[in-house]
């Protein structure tokens, strides 16, 4: 029974899921590790005869159905090979080092115009850092260097027995070694950290006759949250270092570019508050000079020396800077993007079905994001891309505003880049009280800083202020990639240590 819901769900994956209940979709990326280790191999010889036996009937009949099995078949079993001994030697080492280790095979998509990628275009493999490093530091423990080590050995070792097969997988394939964070302390502390760890895992790699041309590393810090920051009972899984192993530097590009940006990486926030109740602008000043958490689950009381003993007393709501007229965030059902379909990366992930679970944290719950770039081990410098300085339409520097209960809010510039919806200048908020009674009074400037979140047809465009006096907290905005306009759009406030939304849905300023 076991052996064929695993079958199943394996079918499942190879399909795409298209056909795949949600139900079985559950513990799908688990049931496909344990099948690829013990039946790896015989599973995608399987597939590749099926596939390229359907492929050759479609181009020649009969004779193109056998010569395409034969063909397909030949390469499924050296796929199946690589994957299972893969699989089993990451099996070995967890068990023999006591390590949490988690894997998922990069597939392209069918739909992606990739020439240069093949399909079985890697292997993502996740271990949690549980004594690896030691607080705060970047070299490996005893134990830590250990595990590195066994497993660079394994990165090391061709994973094809041909021997021109192997040298040319030597020559092209690429690693990249991703240092992973939580959230307590400094966001650019642990960027910083996350950098140098990676990079010491780069230079075992190495070590164990890896060329320095083919290894990569980047510091994620707590920008890609696997588990809630808030929970101090797991967020450690947070802790973490990823390998990914990629058939060639064009792979390599894509898998950079997949992860900026993506929107799995909202579900959990990034502020290690159970229930936050601080202005995000707080909380950023908090996690800049700081290295403990931002703010405590339920803020206490105000006491004075002279009331330290009397019965407690209810404490006035104070009143926030600026009125929006909003509704506290307890009793706000944060849904937004949940609408946005995630963009298609070029690749087929193997948990894809679960991408419509969009992100249900708010940026009350969240804190700037920001990931290293991707660097060489062979000289430090930046992976080489060809970015442009080409726009979204309609979001190249302009200016958007509309009122919020009588008041003018104005977020400018609005700069997408169309490649990945990068921030490519960052905004500032403006605030004009009472601008609805035609007043003079002047606008309260407020620093900020962005982050998009991009899916097929919208962006995800989040700010946070970086003011500890800024009338406005955060803002999340939905805004269109097609006609320059927001679907959705909330305001973030605070008052005292509570926080209130509001709907704020600008418009783009006419030039």
């Amino acid at each position: 029974m076991q052996g064929s819901f695993r079958l199943t769900a394996l079918s499942c994956a190879f399909l795409t899921a298209a056909g795949c209940s949600s139900q079985q979709m559950q513990g799908l990326k688990d049931s496909v590790n344990s099948v690829g280790k013990d039946y790896g191999m015989a599973v995608l010889c399987t597939v590749g005869v099926v596939g390229g036996a359907a492929a050759g009937y479609a181009l020649n009949g009969k004779n193109g159905a056998i010569a395409g099995g034969a063909v397909g078949g030949a390469l499924g079993c050296a796929l199946g090979y690589a994957w299972q001994s893969r699989l089993q030697e990451l099996d070995r080492i967890a068990k023999e080092e006591n390590l949490k280790i988690t894997t998922e095979q990069l597939t392209v998509a069918s739909s992606a115009v990739v020439t240069a990628v093949p399909k079985e275009a890697g292997l993502v493999t996740q271990i949690e850092d549980s004594g690896m490093f030691a607080t705060g530091s970047d070299q490996l423990t005893e134990s830590g260097q250990r595990a590195v080590g066994k497993l660079a050995q394994m990165y090391s070792k061709p994973a094809s027995t041909d021997q021109k097969v192997a040298a040319e997988q030597r020559l092209e394939r690429r690693l990249l070694v991703v240092g992973h964070s939580d959230a307590t302390g400094n966001a650019e502390y642990n960027q910083k950290l996350s950098e140098r760890r990676a990079r010491t895992v780069g230079k075992v790699l190495m070590q164990a006759g890896i060329p320095a041309t083919a290894i990569f590393y980047q510091g994620a810090g707590s920008s890609r949250p696997i588990a809630d920051n808030s929970d101090p009972f797991v967020r450690g899984q947070n802790r973490r270092v990823e390998i990914v192993e990629l058939a060639n530097e064009q792979a390599l590009v894509m898998r950079a570019q997949a992860e900026e940006g993506n929107t799995k990486y909202l579900h959990y926030g990034t502020s290690t508050t159970v229930k936050p109740h601080v202005a995000a602008s707080q909380a950023a000043k908090a996690s800049a000079t700081t290295s403990a958490p931002v703010a405590t689950a339920q803020p206490a009381p105000v006491t004075t020396a002279a009331s330290t003993s009397a019965p407690a007393m209810t404490i006035a709501k104070t009143k926030p800077a600026v009125d929006f007229a909003g509704k506290p965030v307890d009793a706000y059902n944060w849904s937004m993007a949940q609408s946005i379909k995630p963009k298609s990366s070029g690749f087929e992930l193997i948990g894809s079905a679960h991408a419509n679970e969009m992100p249900m944290a708010s940026c009350e719950a969240d804190m700037p994001r920001n990931a290293g770039e991707v660097l060489s081990m062979a000289d430090d410098k930046p992976l080489q891309r060809h970015a442009t300085k080409d726009y979204l339409p309609g979001y190249n520097n302009r200016v958007w505003a509309n009122t919020v209960n009588g008041h003018l809010v104005t977020v400018s510039p609005v700069s997408i880049l169309r490649e990945n919806a990068q921030v490519d200048r960052q905004p500032i908020l403006q605030v004009v009280q009472n601008y609805d009674q035609n007043t003079k009074n002047k606008a309260q400037t407020i620093k900020a800083v962005a982050n998009t979140y991009e899916g097929e047809s919208q962006v995800l465009y989040r700010v946070f202020a970086t003011g500890d006096k800024a009338s406005v907290s955060c803002m999340d905005l939905v805004f269109s990639k097609g006609n320059a306009q927001v679907t959705e759009g909330a305001l973030f406030y605070a008052a005292g240590s509570e926080a209130y939304v509001a709907s704020y849905m600008p418009i783009p300023a006419t030039k």
